[in-house]
This record gives C-alpha cells, structure tokens and sequence, in this order.
C-alpha cells in the first residue's frame, strides 16, 4: 500500500499560534477560552484536562472576576470584544490575521455606503465574526445555488456589494458565485470582489484535488465540525468513492481500504500533525 501524505497537512500558521497560545495559559487560573479555540475534538480535550476553560458567552465568567479571556483563531462578533473590554476583562486575541484582515475589508466597505456578501457557511464562527463589522446589508451564502434563490430579489445598494469569503471556503465555490454576482445579477450595480480564502486553504484544497483522482481511498483526518475539513472531504468526494472523514485513527476501519494501492491521508488546518500520523500508522501495521 503506497500511503500519501500531502504536504499541506495539519495545522496552518493562525490555528498553530491559537492553540500554542492557549496551552501556555492552560496552568493559570482565571483563564477561559471564549469558543473552541480550534474545531478539534482531541485538542479540545488535552486543554480541559487544565485549567482554561470553554464558553460561549462572557456571562459564564462570574462579576468582578479578573479573568483572562482567549479569543479563538475563528474571531468573534465585535460586540464580544466591546463588552470584555467594558468589563475590564484582559482579551487576548488570537484571531488569525487572515480573518481580521476581512474585518477590515468589510468594515471599510460599509463605511462606504456597501452592501456586504460573505460567501461561506452560515452560523459558522468566522462568518458570524465577519458580518459583525458590516452596519450595511449583509448576506451568508453558500453557494451558487443558494445565491440564485435569494439574489435576484435582493435590492442592493446603489453604491454596491462587496464580497469576501470565509477563510476556510472553498475556492471553486467562491469563484462560481464571483462569476454569478459579476455577469447574472442586473440588481448589482458595482461588485467589489475579494478573494479572502487563505492560501493555506486554497493550497490544501489544490494539491488534495489532484491527488485524489489518482487514489484508490482517501481519508480525511480531522473534527466533524470543522468547516475547512468538510471541505476537503467533499473535495476529495468529487474525485475518488471511497473517502472517509474521521476524527482519529478509533474510528478508523482498515478493512474498508485493504485492497486500496494508493491511499491519501490529510487532515484540515485545524488537524494536529499527530492525529494524521496516527492514521498513518495504523494503516501500515494493517497492510
């Protein structure tokens, strides 16, 4: 069996600095993590074994506490920010730069009279951040197929729509609904388009893309809820049958991909380098 390990696998630059981050405040007290600081099950469960704790909201950190707040590599809704700081509360922020630069993106553009649209997945912690910053219209889609349903009876600004894209998307979906929103939609004056996927995403999605087609199985490595590896296992999905998501090497059942010759083996940008290895082993002792 010739096992594949792409080279962009595991953890990217904001989601690495995030979690080491979070682990150096593991020992304080008065410490709380403000989200999952990475879609990551195992991740999740090494910091509780410490002292930081997961919530969701900044009303779970008792009055008057002098507490130290992480903000995950996703971001949160500025509203969260104004309101740690108004409470004296010490925030630090390990908001991946790639995300805060689309805060700055579409808070500008709304500034300037601009409807903003955000192509990604709704609800999803980033996408909620993103649209915090936009006191204009704004809009979650995600896809073109879903865009073709609400758009053409949208009434946009005159001054335009600017659009961005979860950090974590999809690149071919971005660029469809950029192709829709540019030459099928009479109702938008003006697009100001920017291409706000990250290249550790675009990277990763690129070389699993052409990988896949000459595999045999793929298997995808990395938390259920994470939206960057869903993405990879749909990717993966278009191009070879038999793909498997798991969130570590347990769930992992090697007689599916016994007779598999070329087998790849990937995890997202929020997928620890040792739950791929894992992966990696068990396959081999199974071959």
């Amino acid at each position: 069996m010739n096992i594949i390990v792409p080279k962009h696998s595991g953890f990217c630059y904001g989601v690495r600095r995030s979690v080491s981050e979070a682990f150096k405040l593991a020992d304080e007290k008065h410490t709380y993590m403000y989200g999952e600081v990475v879609h990551n099950p195992s991740v999740v469960a090494d910091l509780s074994t410490f002292n930081i704790k997961l919530i969701h909201s900044l009303d779970e950190i008792p009055t008057g506490e002098a507490a130290k707040v992480l903000i995950r590599a996703h971001g949160v809704p500025a509203d969260v920010l104004d309101e740690a700081q108004a409470r004296g509360l010490t925030v630090i922020d390990m908001t991946c730069p790639h995300v805060k630069k689309i805060h700055a993106v579409v808070a500008y553009a709304s500034t300037r009279g601009l409807d903003v649209i955000v192509c990604g997945t709704p609800n999803h912690p980033e996408t909620l951040g993103i649209i915090s910053r936009v006191t204009t219209q704004r809009l979650i889609v995600k896809d073109v197929d879903e865009a073709k349903k609400v758009i053409p009876a949208i009434h946009f600004s005159p001054l335009g729509v600017c659009l961005v894209a979860q950090t974590t998307h999809n690149k071919e979906t971005y660029e469809k609904l950029h192709h829709f929103l540019a030459n099928e939609c009479p109702n938008m004056p003006l697009l100001e388009p920017h291409n706000t996927i990250c290249e550790a995403t675009a990277f990763r999605q690129n070389e699993l893309r052409e990988l896949a087609q000459t595999a045999d199985a793929c298997i995808i490595v990395g938390g259920k809820n994470s939206s960057n590896v869903t993405k990879l296992y749909e990717i993966a999905s278009e191009y070879c049958v038999n793909t498997r998501h798991i969130e570590s090497a347990e769930e992992l059942d090697a007689s599916e991909i016994k007779n598999a010759r070329t087998v790849i083996v990937t995890g997202g940008a929020s997928t620890p380098n040792d739950a791929v290895h894992t992966v990696v082993e068990k396959l081999k002792e199974g071959a």
